[in-house]
This record gives C-alpha cells, sequence and structure tokens, in this order.
C-alpha cells in the first residue's frame, strides 16, 4: 500500500470492520460485546471517562492513607483462633511484651563490663519514654535477712538443736573453742558415740573439716578454709540473694547482658525504630565513656527490626532497577514513550484502587501482604501489554482507532479476561488457608489483580483515544514480532516439540529422587529464618556467640502456672528433658513452705543468737605441745576407724603434724594463736550469718526488684517459666524436638520457638493447599471459558452438587478428610464430563495449562540443580508461577481459538506481549536478586527461574503443540472437503 491511496482505504476498512461488527453482534458471546462496550465507552467519551476513574483514584488513596493500619509482628500473621495462636495471644496479654532487646557487653575484665553495664542501664533506666523493664543486675534487697525462710521446717529444727549445742559458747565461754580442748572434746564424743552403737556421722564430718583446715593452713596461713560444717544447709539462691548485686553475666565474666523492653510509638512498619535508634544513640555514648569494652545488640526485636530495614533498604533500591529496567524493555518493545506511559498511568489507577480495597476488605497490612504491591506491578502492566500489543498490531492493518479498541477488547480482551479471572482465583484460593498472613495476601492480590483488569478495560482505551485519535498508522510503533521463531515453528513443529519436551523431563526430573522406596521430591525446605537475613548481620552473629559462649539463647519456650509451688513443679519436670539446657522462673525465689509452719522457728533463730560479742573474744592460746598432743591422739583414734571420712582426716591430720613439725617454736606459737582467731570469727560468722537472716517477716515480690518480677509474674497471678534449649533450634529438625519434650511437660506451652515450629508449617502448607485449590479453580474456570455455552453448566454443576453432597455426608459421619482431595475429586468430575460432551474445547482448556505446569517442573529442576532451597519466603512463588504461567498459556489458546483451528501461526502481537510480559516481570522480581538479604535474593532468583521456565514453554513447546494439531484438523477439514 503507498501514502497516496491511505485516506481512501481507511474509511473503507472502518465500514467492513462496522460491518462485520454490527453483523455478527447478535451472536456474539456476553463476554465479547460487554467488553466492545466498555472500549467504546471509553473510547467516545475519553475524558469524561478518565475524569471519573482520576477521581475515583484520587478518593480510594484518600481513604487508604486515612484508614489504611499497619501490622508490624510475625503474630500478626496467625490466624487468633488457632490453638496455638489462642495461648499466644493469652500469655501476651497476660504478661505484655514478649520480647526483649539484649544489649551484649564483652570485655577480658568483669569489672570493666559492670562499670559499663552500670553505665548504660541507668541512661536507659531515665530514659523511660522509650525504654521500660531495664534489667541487667539485681539488687539484694531484704532476702539476705529472710534466709531463714527458705528453708524446710526439718532442716530449721536441726538448725536449733545444733545451736542448743553450742549455747556455752554462745552464752560467753568462747574457752571451750581452744584448739586441743575442742580436738579432744572430738575425740570424746567419737567414742561416746561409737560405744553407743551410733554412727559419728557428724561428727566425724566436722574432724574432717578441721583437719583439712589445718593441713591447708600449714602449708599457707593465708589459705584458710572454714573448720565449721554449716548449722543450716542454706539454700543456693539464699546464699546468690546475700551478695551485694548479681549482674548478668555469664560464667566466665567476659560476657554481660542488659534486657530492656523498647517502647513503639509509630504505627507502621518502622514499629520500634524510634526507640531502637534512641538505644543506639546511647550505646554509642556509653562506647565512648569505656573505649576498651565491646557492645552488640541482638534479640527477637533486633532480628526482625534489622530484617525489616535491610529489606525495605534492598526494595527501594529494587524498585528503582525495577523501574528503570521495565522501562527499558517496554521502550524497546514498544519502541516508543508514549505507549508505556500509557500503560503505567493505568496501573497507577489500578494500584489506588487496590489500596482503596485493601483497607476496605481487610483494613491493614501485615510484613507478608505489603507485597502486593510488587506483585500487581508485576502482573498488572501484563494486562496492559497485551492490549497494547493487539492494538498496535490492528492499527497497522489500517483498521481506524475505534474499531480497533473495540476489536482488541473483544479479541484479546478475552484473554486478558480469563487470565485475571484465574490469577485472581489463584490468590482468592489462598483465603481459605490456614495462615492469616497468606491468606490476607490472597484476598488483597485477588481482587488488585481484577481492578487493573478493569482499569486495562476502561482507563487504557480512553488513555489511548486521547494519544493516538490524531496519529496515523504508519507512525505507530511496529513492536517485536519474533517472526524468527515464528517461522522455526511452523516449520519444524516436531521437532521443536521433541526437543523441547526432552529438555523438560531431563531438568524437571532433577526435582525427583528415585530409589528403593520409591519417588520423593529433592526440593527442600529451609524452615531457618536466620537463613533469610543478610550474611554477617551483627544481631545474627551476636546471637550465635551467646549461644557458644552463654548457652544462653533467644528462643525459649514458655509456661504459665498458677502458683510458685506449681512453677518450681514445672522447672523440676523440665529440667530432667534431655534437650532442656536451663530454666528460669521466680517460684524457686519464693520460700517453699509458708509462714505458718517457719515463722515461730524462724523467730527462735533470732531469739538464741540475740546476743553475740562485736568481736572475736580473748581465749588462751594452747602450747604446741599441748595441742599437737591432742591431735596426734585424735590421729590414732581415727586410725582404727573404717568409715571412708576417718581416713581422709586420717591422711590430713598426718600431714598437718608433719608440716607443723618441720615449723620453729616461735613459728608454731603464732600459727596456733592465727588458727584459732580465725576459727573463732569464722564460727562467730556463721552465728552472725543465722541472726541476721532470722527476719520472720514473710517473703513477698516485693522483696524483688520490679524489672525481675514483672517479667516472670504477671498482674492477674500468673507465673512464667521459661524452657531454654541446649541446642541451637533455628533449624526445624532440633526445633522439633525442643518443641515435642516441651509439649512432653505441659502441651499449652507457648513461646518463640513454638510459634516458630507451627507457623513453619502453617505457611508451608497453607501455600502447598493454596497452590492446589488455584490448580483445581483455574481448570474449572478455563473449563467455564473455553467449553461451548451449551456445556459449561452442564459439565460443572452437577459436579459441584455431588462434590457438596459428598462433603455433606463426610461431615455429618464425622470424617474428617482433607478439603484439598476433594476440591480435587470435583476438578476430575469436571474435566471427565467436559471431555465426553466436548473433547476439543476440554482438551484447549487443559492445554493452557501446559505452560504453569511444565514451567513448575523447570523450575524445581533447576532450583535443585543450583542448590537453592524452598523457605518462607519465597513460598509465594507457588501461586504466582501458577498466576503467570496460565496466563502466558490462555493467550496462547486464546490466539489458537482466534485463528479458527486451522493452520495455526502464533500472532506476531501474541508473542510480542507473552515475551514483554515476562520479561518485565523478570526484571521486576528479578531486580530482588541484588538486595543482601537472603530472603529476598531467593524470592527474585526463584521467580526469573519460574518466569523465564513459562516464557519458554509458552513460547515452544504449547505453540508447538498447537501447530500440529491445526495442521491435523487442517488436513481432516481438507479430506471432508476432498470427499464432499
Amino acid at each position: 500500500m503507498n501514502h497516496a491511496v491511505l485516506p481512501t482505504s481507511i474509511p473503507l476498512l472502518a465500514l467492513r470492520s462496522e460491518s462485520k461488527m454490527n453483523r455478527h453482534a447478535d451472536d456474539e458471546p456476553l463476554n465479547r460485546r460487554a467488553l466492545r462496550s466498555l472500549a467504546l465507552l471509553g473510547a467516545n467519551r475519553p475524558r469524561t471517562v478518565l475524569l471519573v476513574m482520576f477521581l475515583s483514584a484520587i478518593a480510594a488513596a484518600i481513604y487508604a492513607i486515612g484508614w489504611m493500619k499497619f501490622k508490624t509482628e510475625r503474630a500478626d500473621l496467625i490466624d487468633p483462633s488457632v490453638p496455638f495462636q489462642q495461648r499466644w495471644l493469652q500469655y501476651a496479654d497476660t504478661f505484655g511484651d514478649t520480647s526483649e532487646v539484649v544489649v551484649v557487653v564483652e570485655s577480658a575484665a568483669p569489672e570493666t563490663i559492670k562499670f559499663a553495664m552500670d553505665d548504660l542501664g541507668e541512661r536507659l533506666q531515665s530514659d523511660s519514654r522509650f525504654f521500660r523493664g531495664t534489667l541487667y543486675k539485681i539488687e539484694p534487697g531484704e532476702l539476705p535477712s529472710k534466709g531463714l525462710q527458705f528453708q524446710s521446717p526439718a532442716q530449721l529444727e536441726f538448725g536449733l538443736e545444733r545451736i542448743e549445742e553450742f549455747q556455752p559458747i554462745i552464752r560467753g565461754e568462747w574457752d571451750l573453742l581452744q584448739l586441743d580442748t575442742l580436738v579432744r572434746r572430738l575425740g570424746y564424743q567419737i567414742r561416746r558415740q561409737t560405744d553407743q552403737g551410733r554412727d559419728p556421722q557428724l561428727l566425724l564430718h566436722h574432724t574432717e573439716l578441721l583437719a583439712a583446715s589445718l593441713a591447708r593452713s600449714a602449708r599457707d596461713p593465708n589459705e584458710f578454709r572454714n573448720p565449721w560444717p554449716e548449722l543450716v544447709p542454706i539454700d543456693p539462691r539464699m546464699r546468690e540473694s546475700a551478695q551485694e548485686v548479681i549482674y548478668l553475666m555469664n560464667d566466665s565474666g567476659t560476657m554481660g547482658f542488659l534486657k530492656t523492653y523498647m517502647v513503639r510509638h509509630e504505627q507502621n512498619f518502622n514499629g520500634a525504630t524510634a526507640s531502637l535508634d534512641r538505644l543506639r544513640e546511647h550505646i554509642q555514648k556509653s562506647r565512648a565513656s569505656h573505649p576498651g569494652v565491646s557492645f552488640g545488640l541482638t534479640g527477637i526485636p533486633i532480628l526482625e527490626n534489622d530484617e525489616m530495614r535491610e529489606s525495605q533498604g534492598d526494595m527501594m533500591i529494587a524498585s528503582l532497577v525495577s523501574v528503570g529496567g521495565v522501562g527499558l524493555i517496554l521502550l524497546v518493545g514498544f519502541r516508543g514513550f508514549r505507549h508505556p506511559l500509557l500503560t503505567m498511568i493505568m496501573l497507577g489507577v489500578a494500584m489506588a484502587w487496590s489500596f482503596g480495597y485493601t483497607t476496605l476488605a481487610i483494613g491493614h497490612l501485615n510484613i507478608l501482604s505489603v507485597s502486593f504491591a510488587a506483585i500487581l506491578i508485576g502482573l498488572g502492566i501484563d494486562f496492559g501489554i497485551h492490549y497494547l500489543a493487539r492494538y498496535l498490531e490492528l492499527r497497522h492493518e489500517t483498521v481506524p482507532l475505534k474499531p480497533a479498541l473495540s476489536d482488541t477488547s473483544s479479541s484479546v480482551g478475552t484473554g486478558i479476561l480469563t487470565a485475571a479471572i484465574t490469577t485472581s482465583l489463584a490468590f482468592f484460593c489462598a483465603s481459605v488457608t490456614p495462615f492469616l498472613g497468606v491468606a490476607e495476601l490472597g484476598i488483597i492480590a485477588g481482587g488488585g489483580i481484577l481492578l487493573c483488569a478493569l482499569a486495562t478495560f476502561l482507563v487504557l482505551p480512553a488513555l489511548i483515544t486521547l494519544a493516538d485519535k490524531n496519529v496515523e498508522p504508519r507512525k505507530l510503533p511496529t513492536p517485536f514480532e519474533g517472526n524468527w521463531l515464528r517461522a522455526t515453528i511452523s516449520k519444524a513443529p516436531w521437532i521443536v516439540l521433541l526437543a523441547s519436551i526432552l529438555g523438560i523431563g531431563a531438568v524437571g526430573s532433577r526435582a525427583l529422587q528415585f530409589d528403593e522406596r520409591g519417588v520423593s521430591s529433592r526440593v527442600r525446605y529451609d524452615s531457618n529464618l536466620l537463613n533469610l537475613q543478610a550474611e554477617g548481620l551483627e544481631s545474627v552473629e551476636i546471637q550465635k556467640r551467646i549461644f557458644q559462649e552463654a548457652r544462653h539463647s533467644l528462643l525459649y519456650a514458655v509456661s504459665l502456672a498458677d502458683s510458685p509451688e506449681e512453677a518450681r513443679e514445672l522447672a523440676r519436670k523440665f529440667e530432667s528433658l534431655p534437650e532442656i539446657h536451663h530454666v528460669e522462673e521466680l517460684g524457686s525465689r519464693i520460700p517453699q513452705f509458708p509462714p505458718s509452719e517457719t515463722q515461730l522457728l524462724v523467730q527462735a533463730f533470732g531469739a538464741q543468737l540475740a546476743r553475740l560479742p562485736e568481736r572475736p573474744p580473748q581465749i588462751t592460746v594452747p602450747t604446741p605441745v599441748q595441742a599437737g598432743q591432742e591431735i596426734e591422739s585424735l590421729f590414732e583414734q581415727l586410725k582404727s576407724m573404717p568409715q571412708a571420712a576417718a581416713a581422709e582426716s586420717v591422711r590430713l591430720l598426718d600431714s598437718f603434724l608433719e608440716s607443723f613439725a618441720q615449723l620453729p617454736a616461735q613459728s608454731q606459737q603464732e600459727f596456733l594463736s592465727g588458727f584459732q582467731y580465725r576459727m573463732e570469727a569464722a564460727l562467730l560468722n556463721q552465728f552472725r550469718g543465722l541472726k541476721n537472716a532470722s527476719n520472720s517477716v514473710p517473703v513477698t515480690l516485693s522483696d524483688f526488684p520490679p524489672e525481675l518480677t514483672s517479667r516472670f509474674v504477671s498482674p492477674q497471678g500468673r507465673w512464667l517459666v521459661q524452657v531454654y534449649p541446649r541446642t541451637q533450634i533455628w533449624d526445624v529438625e532440633p526445633l522439633g524436638e525442643f518443641v515435642k519434650q516441651v509439649r512432653s511437660v505441659d502441651p499449652d506451652a507457648t513461646g518463640t520457638p513454638l510459634q516458630n515450629l507451627e507457623a513453619s508449617r502453617q505457611i508451608k502448607k497453607s501455600y502447598q493447599q493454596a497452590a492446589i485449590y488455584a490448580l483445581a479453580i483455574i481448570a474449572a474456570v478455563l473449563m467455564i471459558d473455553f467449553l461451548d455455552s451449551r456445556y459449561k453448566l452442564v459439565a460443572t454443576i452437577p459436579s459441584a452438587i455431588v462434590v457438596g453432597a459428598l462433603a455433606w455426608v463426610l461431615h455429618a459421619r464425622n470424617v474428617e478428610i482433607e478439603p484439598v482431595w476433594l476440591v480435587l475429586a470435583g476438578l476430575a468430575m469436571i474435566v471427565t464430563v467436559a471431555a465426553i460432551l466436548d473433547f476439543r474445547d476440554c482438551r484447549d482448556a487443559m492445554l493452557a495449562l501446559i505452560p504453569p505446569i511444565a514451567g513448575s517442573a523447570i523450575m524445581f529442576g533447576l532450583l535443585v540443580w543450583l542448590g537453592v532451597d524452598l523457605n518462607p519466603a519465597n513460598l509465594i512463588v507457588l501461586p504466582l508461577i501458577l498466576g503467570i504461567g496460565v496466563d502466558d498459556g490462555v493467550h496462547v489458546v486464546h490466539d489458537y481459538r482466534e485463528q479458527g483451528r486451522t493452520g495455526y501461526r502464533p500472532s506476531s502481537s501474541t508473542i510480542n506481549a507473552i515475551i514483554l510480559t515476562s520479561l518485565t516481570s523478570m526484571i521486576g522480581f528479578g531486580s530482588m536478586m541484588i538486595a543482601s538479604h537472603r530472603g529476598l535474593y531467593s524470592v527474585g532468583l526463584v521467580l526469573v527461574i519460574g518466569v523465564g521456565s513459562c516464557l519458554l514453554v509458552s513460547l515452544v513447546t504449547l505453540p508447538a503443540i498447537l501447530t500440529i494439531l491445526s495442521r491435523r484438523a487442517g488436513s481432516a477439514v481438507d479430506k471432508l472437503s476432498h470427499a464432499g
């Protein structure tokens, strides 16, 4: 055609197109007529349509900005009605904050660590606007004065009996402690109890302590050891409480821990970022004041915040790369700026609607559903690309503007509509899965995709009308046509098909493992959330070091008790389990026996020890000869006794006598004087310790620091038990064993490890179920789309009734069955009935599923070959790949049906659109591969592989199959013609 005849030929073509449109308007399917009407509405009144669309988009955006809420906790992703989440919510409601920030202070000198912790702790305690419940040391308070209340009544009675034996000394007869007298009395009492047939165990124990003290002091006077047995066995926790201050440190004293809760201010995805920034400022000031000390941050809130910051920063860069890359692809694909810009404007309107819809339907975004924008950008723009590609193809065939828009909507528009419905339903299927985060994402993305399709049919025709109304067809851009690919498939479809089948089989088989047990999947699922974080992240490395050097895990299970007695019993049971390292709770720091049983006994200690001297009285020091003779006599007496304590005392006394004999006479006298004074002081200190611990006022929670009690006792009186693992439990195998053992003691236990395990299982199951549901629903929708109108209801309604009746019967008989099997059964019935009634259309519908199914096989095979695991982040590829793959398949099959099923040759607009949509998706999602956050990187990598796999099948395998089928159909038509 030359330019001279162009003006006269366009009206003729327009008349022919309009005549054809009018001639077939009555028998055209309803969906095509509706799509034509939408296109003509935008073409005839573009300004009015765009004004309404833009105003509605602005209203939706304002509504979203004003009323959209944000949920930033991982717990927000879980359905609150499931039992394990209800236990977690009950725990959170009872104790408030459930995760604390841990500041790790490290130095070679323990005292330096304490000074640094005091400095930072005081800063945080004074900054109550951002921090609360700061705990790094435990002050003793009144607990040391109430230490005897921790003993049992039997222990207290035994102690009072022992004190009764020391009454002569307490009343002032301190000369009884003269060393030779003490040794002689011990020998006499041992001999007396032995003669009476009693076991002198306590006396022998005292003798052994005295002998050990003498022997060590003789070797080195500075190594004096208390020679007196405990009058009352003091509880270790009471001893610990009696220290001046207890700092939270590891056993080696090289690592201190400061724990605090951050106050949240923002109601957006920044969460407690303001408090965290403030914490880093305080740490920086403390670091400047203590240059030899290392400060580090970790804890679940830090891990989550670091992940959010890393992912937000990475997504910002990825978005810029994505926009640039997608723009470049569209510029190359459409060879111009104007039409890609129109598509982006259309997408902007759809995104505004989607945010308004999300606010109305859900009301909030969570850390998973916030990704819906990226999904809609990747999928929504595909509709505009397909529309533009077909429109430009028609315009280059000299079809006028309005008829071209009308024909585009009625031809490729049906494919866009089917693809939008199937992809939308694929996401809506996620709404019936148990994981709330996936369900909400499914509802948001499903509705958003439909809105993108609506914008394609309403906004894009109006924009094109205004942009191209005065543009001649020859000046419109000519998109990429893929002629070499089309020609290759047309010339050798069998070769292309066989080669692609072999390739798909070779790559896809790598995802399967064949052995004597049968066939299993080689695709691994990694549930370790730390493996999603960026390499070398400080919070991750510190938590690993904490576990290695202090055996202290950030992950611990929690159990709730109604009383301190119940908390102690739970702790005892937990500590007996092999996978439990230690248990922390406050119940064991509360006296086990009620004051009614111990109060009078404790008061008796105070009464008996009321009159103690300020310092050890002066008593006579024996001569070395006196002391030596008594000790030698005791030595000979013990030699004949069979008890182990007697034998050890003999050895120690022999060592002492040998060392003592080697001393000069003056040194012997000085030794006896010093040892006797220390011995008196040690006994006096024991008396004073018991007196000081005899406060009979009952122990209450007010005796403990509030930072400690608020962590372990709720305002409602519930007592918390924290159960720590022996091994790292980020991986699913040790995590599963830990949870199993914890639940063997308390089936209602909760905590971050149990949440991680259940959520990991739920999200994996949810995506798997969503993929199966989506595949079934997509197949059913394809049947409705492709089947002859006479068979649509016959194929679908009876099957749905049968499956519904079966589900009702099973429910009535209390037979539990996975809904997935009912869905698959219904699908099988629909396909079977459809194949019987309308085999060709049923076959076409099934052919549209080849790209997502074969593409998924290629994707999983490549993942195994590359060593890439599925994880909680990249599992989103399952519904996405189904949606993208079926989108491509629908357009190819619709293109085949548009050409009449004979002599099929892929149209240039379809090839162009599929290539552009796939490349834009690959660049859009692939931009995440620049992220340091390994979760985002894996999402980008898996989606690039998956979309590329579907693209290969859509451009090569499926067109080859359709070409072969069209030639067989053409041969059949020729035979019928010849026969006629």
